[in-house]
């Protein structure tokens, strides 16, 4: 009567074993991109750390329970999620910082390249126009994808991506004013 018990026990492990070694090569797969969008997300690399890593622990559990049909598209949503929760507890505080007023001069100031002056005017963009924008050009997804991920319409990723991307231009343009005095 033992025998089947170690039996079912021994399948058991191999079982976690290569559910375990499959999330480890997902992992691998994905880290690099993860912590790009959440980055371009958080603008913080240090946040963007804990953000995936906390994505990733959480993904584990339902990764072995088998309930995810997209890892991919699973990790992206996860990654939003918790960054917005993030934000949710951080707004007031991003806020009133007196440096985001004068985030987009000081970088002119410095001689900081486009790059980052792209880098922080996505940063000053309110967090859904952000995540869009991120999403659909920088993760180049289709509007369909970037909706699926966000949870929302089409529509409504090609408005925020619309209103993400004027207001990207206002901080560019107001930027490059700046620049020229």
């Amino acid at each position: 009567m033992l025998a089947p018990r170690v039996a079912g026990a021994e399948m058991r492990t191999v079982e976690l074993r290569e559910e375990s070694a499959g999330f480890a090569d997902f992992f691998a797969s994905q880290q690099r991109k993860a912590l790009r969008l959440a980055y371009l997300l958080t603008g913080d690399g240090d946040l963007a750390e804990e953000v995936v890593a906390e994505v990733f622990v959480r993904m584990y559990s339902k990764w072995q329970r088998g309930t995810i049909d997209d890892p991919a598209a699973y990790l992206r949503r996860a990654l939003i999620n918790h960054v917005n929760s993030t934000f949710r507890r951080f707004e007031v505080r991003r806020r009133l910082d007196p440096l985001n007023g004068s985030q987009l001069a000081s970088a002119a100031d410095s001689g900081v390249d486009d790059r980052d002056s792209v880098q922080r005017a996505l940063l000053m963009l309110p967090v859904r126009q952000r995540a869009a924008v991120a999403l659909r050009y920088l993760e180049d997804l289709s509007e369909a994808q970037t909706a699926d991920a966000l949870g929302v319409s089409v529509g409504t990723v090609k408005s925020q991506v619309s209103r993400g991307l004027d207001r990207m231009r206002e901080l560019l343009e107001a930027n490059a004013e700046g620049d020229a005095r």
